[in-house]
């Protein structure tokens, strides 16, 4: 068995239906000295998934337990370390995200994998285009919580002079006549004019470009940088429904791609502070008319029945027991119990399969006063 190291969430291997299934989040240290302490951690939270194995159970689990003590052994895996790891498991296949956010370290047997901190990394900060634009050039970048990325684009497509080659547009002149021979010339316009319009069919073409090359294809979020002055014009003529209002108002060839990727991150988490401010409201008006709940039974029954557009779950906290997916029944558990499971991570599982949203939330930032709550499609 080989691990697998991974970007996609959801993963396909959590609908494989398999139980039990292992969970391990290592809160990971990335400096040195105290970088050395990550495979001990890893291999003591190992030993508490053991000890939550059924006796009976341990056998299907051996070769994952084997992989897992070569990677505990493993230098090169620890030496690229993030902030954590999720490392998760059934009887034959494993994956690993390295994750740029600190969760706390545990380990846990369960029906289901425990995905809540997974969800908390991956809801903010995800995936995004970004197109640096100046006058007669630009660029594109692929970016996402693990870095950015530029895209190669051929100078045809991404210069003015490879795009409009000898279709710049010409000086427009007339002639008078001044007496005999003698001609004079009146240029209508200037090059500034000429300018003008050669802009404004390079931007169209860098429109069209991006749209139907990414941003049709990936359906992601795009963020212009580009100075005050073409902001306005291209957002004027662009039919790019996934630009989004919020730029950065800077050449992007002063920054260096390190501050570049600073400034968009910024971006996207003012914009996912807003989107929250915005789901408080509607979580209160939905409240109000029956539309949405924060009652944990009310909400079980809402999602069997399909009914669950949104789900918020307050951060670092757990409801000992289990959901019944088909019934929509709560089983109450105590904490103790290692097998026990987390209700809210259950319903989250079962939200996302059903196509609904989840999204983990600080306490100051819940839309109530409870651990969750939901707002509902009908």
């Amino acid at each position: 068995m080989n691990y697998q190291i991974v970007k996609e969430f959801p993963h396909p291997m959590m609908e494989k239906g398999k139980r039990p299934v292992i969970s391990i989040y290592v809160d990971t240290h990335i400096k040195k000295p105290d970088r050395l302490e990550n495979p001990i951690r890893f291999k003591n939270l190992v030993k508490e998934a053991q000890a939550s194995l059924k006796e009976k159970e341990f056998k299907g689990f051996k070769d994952l337990f084997s992989l897992f003590k070569e990677m505990e052994e493993d230098a090169l895996f620890w030496e690229g370390a993030t902030e954590s790891m999720a490392i998760l498991g059934d009887e034959d296949e494993c994956i690993v995200y390295k994750l740029p956010v600190n969760v706390k370290s545990l380990a846990i047997v369960s029906d289901s994998f425990y995905i809540k901190p997974l969800l908390r990394s991956f809801q903010s900060n995800g995936h995004y285009h970004v197109l640096g634009l100046n006058r007669d050039n630009f660029v594109l970048f692929e970016a996402d919580r693990y870095g950015i990325t530029e895209i190669p684009v051929d100078a045809s497509d991404a210069t003015m002079e490879g795009v409009l080659g000898t279709e710049k547009t010409a000086p427009h002149l007339s002639v008078a006549s001044i007496g005999g021979d003698q001609s004079m010339y009146h240029g209508h316009g200037g090059a500034k004019d000429e300018r003008k319009v050669d802009q404004e069919k390079f931007f169209r073409h860098v429109d069209t470009f991006v749209l139907e090359q990414y941003s049709k294809k990936q359906k992601i979020p795009l963020i212009l940088v580009s100075p005050d002055e073409h902001q306005g014009e291209f957002r004027k003529l662009s039919k790019n429904n996934f630009l989004i209002d919020e730029g950065i108002k800077i050449d992007g060839d002063s920054l260096d791609k390190k501050s570049l990727y600073v400034k968009v991150q910024d971006v996207m988490q003012e914009r996912f502070k807003k989107e929250l401010k915005d789901r408080m409201a509607a979580f209160s008006e939905a409240h109000a008319k029956d539309l949405g709940s924060d009652d944990v039974i009310q909400i079980g029954r809402a999602i069997v029945e399909g009914k669950v557009a949104s789900l918020y779950l307050e951060e670092n906290t757990v409801h000992p027991g289990r959901f019944d997916p088909q019934l929509g029944t709560v089983m109450q558990g105590e904490i103790a119990d290692p097998r026990v499971g987390d209700v809210y991570d259950d319903m989250a599982e079962v939200v996302l399969r059903r196509g609904g949203e989840v999204l983990i939330l600080g306490k100051d930032e819940m839309p109530t006063e409870r651990e969750l709550a939901a707002v509902y499609r009908y």
